[in-house]
C-alpha cells in the first residue's frame, strides 16, 4: 500500500500576501495558527485580494521573536503576534461584516503609499467572530480571514497531472504556491483529494470537507502576482456542484482535533463512499 504523507506546511499570516513556509504547523481553534490573521482592507473597510491588487504579491512576512515581520518595498515592521487594537471597526468579507483591530496608522499610511490606494491593515481578535455556521465542528467554531474553511489540503501529484496537460498544451506550467495551500501531501494519485472525507496527519484530525473552487489568482506568477497563464483554469477538474459548475483544486478541511502537524507525516485518510 502506497504511503501519504505531509510534503509542505504553508501559513499566509496575511490574506493575499506571501505566505511561510514551515517544518510543523500548530492546529487551533481556528485552524493554522496565525493564518489569515491579518488582513488589508480599502478605505470602504471592504477587504482587498491578490485577485485585484497583484502587488500583495510583494509584502513578505515572516515571524521573528513573538512578533510578524511584514516588509514591503523599504519598509520593515514588526506586529506583536498576540497584541489587541483598541480601535475596532466593522469590516466586511464576501459581504458579510464583524468586528476587526486596526493596527497603527504608520504602517497603514506606508502600506496605501505602496498600494497607491487608501488601505488599512486590520487583526483577527477577540472582538472578531467568523461563524463556521455548519462546517463547524467540536473544536472549531470559528475562522479567520479565509475564503472558506480554515484548512486547505492539496496533492503533489494533482499538481504534476495538471503540469503534464499544461506541457502537452505548449502553456506555462504551475507551481503549487499559486494554489496558497495550507498543507500539501504526496503519494496520492492525481485528484484523488477530492473524494477525502477525513484525513488524520500525525495526531491531528481534519473533517468537514468541501472542494475548493478556483479564480484567476492561480494564473498569477507567485513572485510578480502577474498573470502567466489564462488558459490554466480551462485544464482544471471541472465538477458539478450545489452552486452549479466549479473549477476545482485542493480541498477545504475544519479542524476535528488539535494539535502538531509536522513534516514527513503519515496521513490516515477516509474516503466518501
Amino acid at each position: 500500500m502506497v504511503e501519504v504523507r505531509v510534503t509542505g506546511l504553508w501559513i499566509y499570516p496575511i490574506k493575499s500576501c506571501r505566505g511561510i513556509s514551515m517544518d510543523q504547523m500548530q492546529m487551533g481553534p481556528t485552524g493554522p495558527v496565525f493564518d489569515r490573521q491579518w488582513m488589508i482592507v480599502d478605505e470602504n473597510n471592504q477587504f482587498i485580494s491578490l485577485r485585484t491588487h497583484p502587488k500583495l504579491s510583494q509584502i513578505f512576512t515572516s515571524i521573528e521573536n513573538e512578533n510578524l515581520k511584514v516588509q514591503f518595498g523599504q519598509n520593515c515592521f514588526e506586529l506583536s503576534l498576540t497584541a489587541q487594537s483598541a480601535d475596532i471597526q466593522q469590516i466586511i468579507v464576501q459581504d458579510k461584516s464583524f468586528l476587526a483591530g486596526v493596527e497603527s496608522e504608520k504602517i497603514n499610511q506606508k502600506l496605501s503609499v505602496f498600494l497607491e490606494q487608501s488601505v488599512k491593515l486590520v487583526r483577527y481578535q477577540a472582538e472578531s467572530f467568523r461563524d463556521l455556521g455548519p462546517a463547524a465542528s467540536a473544536v472549531s467554531k470559528e475562522t479567520m480571514f479565509v475564503d472558506d474553511r480554515p484548512v486547505l489540503v492539496t496533492n503533489t501529484k494533482s499538481l504534476d497531472a495538471l503540469n503534464n496537460t499544461l506541457a502537452q498544451a505548449n502553456l506555462a506550467q504551475s507551481a503549487m504556491n499559486r494554489f496558497r495551500p495550507n498543507i500539501i501531501i504526496s503519494g496520492l494519485e492525481a485528484f484523488k483529494e477530492d473524494q477525502i472525507q477525513r484525513i488524520t496527519l500525525g495526531g491531528v484530525s481534519l473533517s468537514n470537507s468541501k472542494m475548493c473552487s478556483r479564480c484567476v489568482i492561480v494564473t498569477m506568477d507567485e513572485n510578480s502576482g502577474q498573470t502567466v497563464s489564462k488558459e490554466t483554469l480551462k485544464y482544471l477538474p471541472l465538477h458539478k456542484l450545489a452552486k452549479g459548475p466549479r473549477i476545482i483544486f485542493g480541498k477545504y478541511f475544519t479542524p476535528e482535533s488539535l494539535g502538531t502537524i509536522k513534516m514527513n507525516d503519515l496521513c490516515q485518510i477516509e474516503f466518501e463512499d
